[in-house]
């Protein structure tokens, strides 16, 4: 008989310590607490989403309470607890200030670590690099936010992980994998050279419309677990209502046939999937939707082209974009120049990788 992975739900409503400590303890209970996770004197490497330099209010990264729950919840049994990612963009040291995770550090003796050095992990005879930070710990714990993304659909536990690549490999990454279907993929291969032994998820508050910056905070109130981040990105994704073809990442893993790409491979534990249904949740623009897979089975070179044209381009409104160039620091094939104290978008040589809209702090691209 086939092992089923288990994903824990819990309620939580709001980012409280009254709130979070007992739903934590309740989402880990499956596993026997954060002590069954780990033993006394272990390194535990908490990894958020700290995407940019957004404060916690606008539910573009983990939230530092909830990763100052962690951090204790992991000290009382005895770990070493380190907290530590690669930015999209901008200074690591800012982006921890305006996150609240240095004050978060500050208070609970969590050690920050960077990620500027890469080492290096083979999948399938690939080297990835990863930030050789990881080699140091015992334990990674991916806790991730749920939010919407254009190239991947959904940006959970497995697409977290590419904030492990270390930054300055990140463009040439979205250069070599241009399509939804391909960086799906590669998330998907960064996420096994990973290898997190624990995956979370943010949903006390989310992320829908256009993320995974500039979209709407969605009061949730949940969170949800477990060791595999295949398994609690598929439960994530269908209480949100993603179709499993609108996720990169879980087509990628359903396409391996890895445990817990279908809920039918998984053991829910606390909430039922109906009690955690997330009622008209906005998915936002999906690139991906079923062009990568007809030209998977059409690879005619006219028929490519001709699904790829489908899929949205960015476009930049002029009267939000304040020319800060965030943008074109940003674009991996370097399309981008600013004209009249605006961006300006070369489409004809746009990979349609979606860095410029992700990146943009005043949500002036849209798609």
């Amino acid at each position: 008989m086939k092992e089923l992975e288990t994903v824990s739900l819990a309620k939580c409503p709001s980012y409280r310590e009254e709130a979070l400590r007992p739903a934590l303890l309740e989402l880990l209970e499956p596993w026997g607490g954060a002590g069954g996770l780990i033993s006394s004197g272990q390194k535990v490497l908490l990894k958020p989403n700290l995407l940019t330099a957004a404060p916690p209010e606008e539910a573009v990264t983990s939230h530092p309470a909830l990763i100052s729950a962690l951090v204790q919840l992991f000290q009382e049994a005895g770990a070493r607890v380190f907290i530590g990612d690669s930015p999209g963009g901008g200074s690591y040291t800012r982006v921890l200030q305006v996150t609240g995770m240095l004050e978060v550090a500050r208070k609970t003796g969590a050690e920050i670590l960077s990620f500027s050095e890469a080492g290096g992990r083979l999948v399938d005879g690939r080297r990835i690099p990863l930030a050789k930070a990881l080699e140091e710990v015992d334990l990674v714990v991916n806790v991730a936010k749920l939010k919407t993304h254009p190239l991947s659909g959904l940006t959970a536990a497995v697409k977290n992980t590419f904030g492990c690549v270390v930054d300055k490999h990140k463009m040439r990454l979205h250069l070599e994998h241009p399509s939804p279907g391909r960086f799906g993929r590669l998330l998907l291969d960064i996420c096994l050279a990973v290898n997190p032994g624990f995956n979370i998820i943010d949903a006390v508050i989310g992320m829908e419309g256009q993320g995974p910056r500039n979209g709407r905070p969605r009061p949730i109130g949940l969170l949800l677990a477990g060791k595999s981040a295949v398994a609690v990105d598929t439960v994530a994704a269908a209480i949100a209502g993603f179709k499993p073809v609108e996720v990169t990442t879980l087509e990628a893993a359903k396409r391996r046939k890895l445990p817990g790409s279908s809920l039918a491979d998984i053991r829910l534990a606390g909430l039922s999937l109906e009690e955690a249904r997330i009622d008209q949740f906005d998915r936002g623009v999906i690139a991906r939707g079923r062009i990568d897979r007809l030209v998977t089975h059409y690879p005619v070179h006219w028929v490519m082209n001709l699904f790829r044209r489908m899929r949205p381009y960015p476009r930049v409104d002029r009267r939000a974009c304040r020319g800060c160039r965030i943008c074109a620091q940003h674009c991996p094939p370097q399309v981008i120049s600013i004209e009249d104290g605006a961006a300006l978008i070369d489409r004809g040589r746009c990979i349609r990788c979606y860095c410029c809209q992700e990146m943009c702090p005043y949500g002036a691209v849209r798609l």
